[in-house]
């Protein structure tokens, strides 16, 4: 009984806001199971890709790390 005492006011709110963390716990829970699966991929934008595709988020671009060339060159002095 004292435990029930002891939570009585955050049982009694729980009933008068809609509020919850059910969506954070289920977005927790699939990331967590796709870790435990996504060994098989090469690039990390792919996997994150994979992540946001169940939340109806868009997919981050692929973008590269080759430096831009720059057609004119600069005569040095």
């Amino acid at each position: 009984m004292q435990t029930l005492r002891k939570h009585a006011p955050y049982i009694k709110n729980s009933f008068n806001h809609t509020y919850n963390n059910g969506r954070i716990e289920w977005i927790n829970n699939k990331i967590k199971v796709l870790n435990r699966v996504a060994y098989g991929y090469r690039k990390f934008n792919h996997y994150k890709n994979r992540i946001l595709l169940p939340f109806k988020l868009r997919p981050v671009k692929r973008t590269t790390n080759k430096p831009i060339k720059n057609k004119t060159r600069s005569k040095v002095a």
